[in-house]
């Protein structure tokens, strides 16, 4: 599975284009066509994108929750419903959907923000906001780390 780790700033062309960082390029598959999958954020004032494993994950735990569900309803009209696939180019660049680079107050220039399994696409102004604000949030708390191994049966 792929690490998006860092923060990267590149800047965004007049038809919406801009480079995947070429360290999150190295974290997808070398075969086969290059695609993330991008949806807004259904926390954040940003997009979040992630390779085809993990949104097949982000579908299986949807439909863990009850059929029918308002969870079940809400998670999958939110993330899945909007999901679009954007293929890499041979440059390694790809296309934001418009109304999508809108929503994220996108325009002349795109943060990438890994965040483990996926990774976040944030206008630069929001970002430094946020990271502000997250930093003030994050003073004094610990975290407890997974037993090595995972703890999830994976050595």
């Amino acid at each position: 599975m792929a690490l998006f780790t860092g923060t990267f700033e590149n800047k965004v062309d007049k038809k919406g284009r801009v480079s995947l960082p070429a360290d999150f390029r190295a974290e997808l598959p070398d075969e086969g066509q290059r695609v993330v999958y991008i949806y807004p954020s259904p926390r954040d004032e940003a997009l979040e994108a992630c390779d085809k494993q993990f949104m097949q994950r982000i579908v299986d735990s949807i439909e863990d929750a009850p059929l029918y569900s308002d969870e079940e309803d809400d998670l999958g009209a939110s993330i899945v419903a909007n999901a679009r696939k954007a293929q890499l180019d041979e440059t390694g660049r790809l296309v934001l959907p418009p109304d999508f680079a809108r929503l994220a107050g996108i325009d002349g220039a795109a943060t990438f923000v890994g965040r483990g399994s996926r990774f976040q696409i944030w206008s630069p102004q929001r970002f430094a906001e946020h990271s502000d604000r997250a930093r003030q949030r994050v003073k004094g708390r610990t975290l407890p780390l997974r037993p090595k191994g995972g703890g999830n049966g994976e050595g």
